[in-house]
C-alpha cells in the first residue's frame, strides 16, 4: 500500500480541499492501494508565533486585507532571489529533516506554495529517493514559489499557470496541465435542483442566493447579504459562514427581511449549489472552480490583489462569471441577473468555459506514475490482510 504525504496548511485558498479532493479520486480509483497523511506545516513545524498562522490568516486578510496583499506582492519578488530561496531553504531544513523522519513515505504532494522550495531541497539534500509532485492550488498567476525544478512534476490548473513555470526556469517535461482539484463529488452529482432543496428541507420555489467565504468564512459576507436584502428582491439567500463562529452569530443576529438560511461549515457544499441559482464568493480558486463544475453562475464580489486579482481576471476573459465588488456594487448586479430574463441562465452556459471536471482524475494519474508498482501493492495488501 503506498503512502502519499501531503504537505499543506489551513491559511485558506483550498489547500486542505485539494489534498481531500486528490484522496478521494485515489480511494475510488483504488480503494485499497494508498494510505494519506496531511501535515501542516506552519502548525506543527514552526515555531511561535509563525505556528499561528493556520488560524490569524483569515482574520488577518478581513481586518487588512491591504498588507496582506503587500506581503504576496513582496514574496513573489523576493524569491526569484537565488540567494533569498537558499536562505528560506537551510533555515526550514532541520525542520523538514524532523518532517520526513516522523512521517516516511512513498510519494510527497505539496499543495502550498510556501513548502515547495524547502520540502524538495530538503528531500534531495538528505538523498531521499521519493518522488515529489506539487499540485498548484492558485488559479490563473501562482507566486513564484510554487515553481521549483528540483521537483518531479510540478500540476498546474491553467495554461497561464504554466507558461509562468515555463517562464521561471521549469522544464516543459516537469510541468503539467491538469487543470484545478477539484472533489469527485461535484462532477458526479446527478440530482435536479428540486430534488436537491427537497434533500435540504428548502421548500422554495423562488430563485436562491448562495453566499460562501470558503472554510473560513472570509470576505464582506455580512455587508454584501444586507445590501441585497435591503434591496427587497424576489428571492431567498443561503449564507455559509465556514468555521468562523463569529460570523455565523453575526449573520444570525440580523433582522432579515427576506427569508434566508444561515450555516457554518457544511460537508455538502455540492448540494447546496444544485440547489442555487446564483453563487456570490471572493475570487478563490476552490468555489470558482468547484461551482463552474456544477453549472452554477459566478458573481465575485471581491478578491486579494495580486493573489486573487488574477482569478477575476481569468473569470472575466472567458465571460463564466461576473465580477462587482463591494456591497453596493453586489446588490446592484444580484438585482440586474434576478430582473434580466435569461440572464442567470445564460451565465450558467458559460460556467463550463472554465469547468475541468476531469483535472482530478489527471491529476491522480499522474501520482499513480510514481507509486510502486501495483501488483507490489496488491502483494502488500494481501499480506496485510493474512
Amino acid at each position: 500500500m503506498a503512502h502519499i504525504l501531503f504537505l499543506m496548511s489551513d491559511t485558506g485558498g483550498g489547500h486542505r480541499a485539494a489534498c481531500r479532493a486528490i484522496e478521494a479520486a485515489l480511494r475510488e480509483r483504488y480503494p485499497d492501494g494508498f494510505r494519506f497523511e496531511l501535515v501542516d506545516l506552519w502548525k506543527e513545524y514552526t515555531p511561535f508565533p509563525v505556528n499561528t498562522i493556520p488560524r490569524s490568516a483569515a482574520r488577518w486578510i478581513d481586518i487588512h486585507p491591504s498588507s496582506f496583499s503587500a506581503m504576496f506582492w513582496v514574496w513573489d519578488r523576493l524569491f526569484r532571489s537565488r540567494w533569498w530561496s537558499a536562505l528560506y531553504c537551510k533555515q526550514m531544513f532541520p525542520r523538514l529533516k524532523r518532517l520526513y523522519a516522523e512521517h516516511p513515505a512513498d510519494i510527497i504532494v505539496c499543495v502550498h506554495a510556501a513548502f515547495v522550495r524547502p520540502a524538495v531541497y530538503a528531500l534531495r539534500k538528505m538523498r531521499i529517493e521519493k518522488p515529489f509532485l506539487t499540485v498548484v492550488t492558485d488559479y490563473a498567476w501562482p507566486q513564484v514559489l510554487w515553481y521549483d525544478n528540483k521537483v518531479d512534476r510540478c500540476l498546474v490548473p491553467t495554461e497561464a499557470a504554466l507558461q509562468r513555470g515555463l517562464s521561471l526556469g521549469m522544464d516543459r517535461s516537469q510541468i503539467i496541465l491538469t487543470g484545478p482539484p477539484v472533489h469527485p463529488k461535484f462532477s458526479k452529482i446527478d440530482i435536479l435542483q428540486r430534488e436537491a432543496r427537497m434533500q435540504l428541507g428548502w421548500k422554495s420555489d423562488k430563485r436562491i442566493i448562495l453566499m460562501i467565504g470558503g472554510g473560513d468564512g472570509t470576505g464582506p459576507l455580512v455587508s454584501s447579504a444586507r445590501a441585497i436584502d435591503a434591496r427587497q428582491l424576489d428571492c431567498e439567500l443561503v449564507i455559509v459562514a465556514g468555521r468562523n463562529r463569529a460570523l455565523k452569530s453575526a449573520l444570525e443576529a440580523v433582522n432579515w427581511k427576506r427569508p434566508s438560511r444561515i450555516y457554518g461549515f457544511v460537508d455538502n457544499i455540492e448540494v447546496l449549489m444544485r440547489a442555487s441559482d446564483l453563487l456570490i464568493t471572493k475570487a478563490g480558486p476552490a468555489a470558482i472552480t468547484e461551482a463552474a463544475v456544477i453549472g452554477l453562475p459566478i458573481l465575485i464580489n471581491g478578491a486579494i490583489k495580486h493573489q486573487e486579482s488574477p482569478n477575476v481576471e481569468y473569470v472575466m476573459k472567458h465571460e463564466a462569471g461576473v465580477y462587482a465588488p463591494g456591497p453596493t456594487k453586489t446588490a446592484e448586479c444580484v438585482a440586474r441577473l434576478l430582473q434580466t430574463d435569461g440572464a442567470l441562465e445564460k451565465l450558467a452556459g458559460r460556467a463550463d468555459r472554465i469547468a475541468e471536471p476531469d483535472a482530478i482524475w489527471k491529476i491522480v494519474d499522474q501520482i499513480c506514475l510514481f507509486a510502486p508498482p501495483m501488483d507490489q501493492r496488491l502483494e502488500e495488501i494481501q499480506a496485510c490482510r493474512s
